[in-house]
């Protein structure tokens, strides 16, 4: 994979992230929902610590 691929990996993941975290936080929804957005973005942060590892290691 290319650092510019990779780049736009990161770039989306991030602004997905950023999205998340803001409709966890500004809008209602039922405790599942609210279960599994979590999830989601431990999923996010966790793939982008490791893209932010592989960049490093380019």
């Amino acid at each position: 994979m290319s650092v510019d691929e990779l780049s736009k990996i990161i770039a989306v993941k991030k602004m997905d992230l950023e999205e998340c975290e803001h409709e966890l936080n500004n809008r209602y929804y039922p405790s599942i929902v609210r279960i599994a957005m979590m999830n989601y973005i431990i999923n996010l942060q966790e793939q982008l610590e490791e893209y932010d590892n592989d960049v490093i290691n380019l």
